[in-house]
């Protein structure tokens, strides 16, 4: 089963300011794994089956939901936990800031606040 964790982070900006933060992250088993992947690869060739009797489209389409199946299916078997977002508070204006995460990002992660635009790193805190 899916797991959802946190973890301690800081938000820095260019000028040594520092605060705490806490990344949302979910954590997924093989079976949360396998699952994800099995409903993927179906639901991509299922969509294919649907796009047949559409004229000229289904050249496209079959092929291309034929062949997302298997790649999507991949990706989702070999993502293991699937970062969500950092919430803290911005060093440069000092407001609480939500900062949406995707799954490929890494940490550190150089990033601008969403509210002031100013150039902010989150990075892993010490323990």
């Amino acid at each position: 089963m899916a797991s959802s964790e946190q973890m301690d982070v800081i938000i820095k900006d260019d000028e040594g300011n520092q605060n705490d933060a806490i990344m949302y992250y979910t954590i997924y088993s093989t079976a949360d794994r396998t699952k994800r992947a099995t409903i993927s690869i179906v639901g991509c060739w299922v969509a294919a089956v649907i796009a047949l009797p559409i004229p000229v489209a289904h050249l496209v389409l079959v092929p291309g939901f034929f062949i997302a199946g298997p790649v999507l299916a991949y990706s989702r078997i070999k993502m293991k936990e699937a970062k969500e977002k950092v919430i803290g508070i911005c060093p440069r204006h000092n407001a609480e800031i939500t900062i949406k995460l995707e799954n490929t990002d890494t940490i550190p992660k150089y990033t601008y606040c969403p509210d002031c635009q100013g150039a902010i790193q989150i990075v892993e805190k010490a323990q």
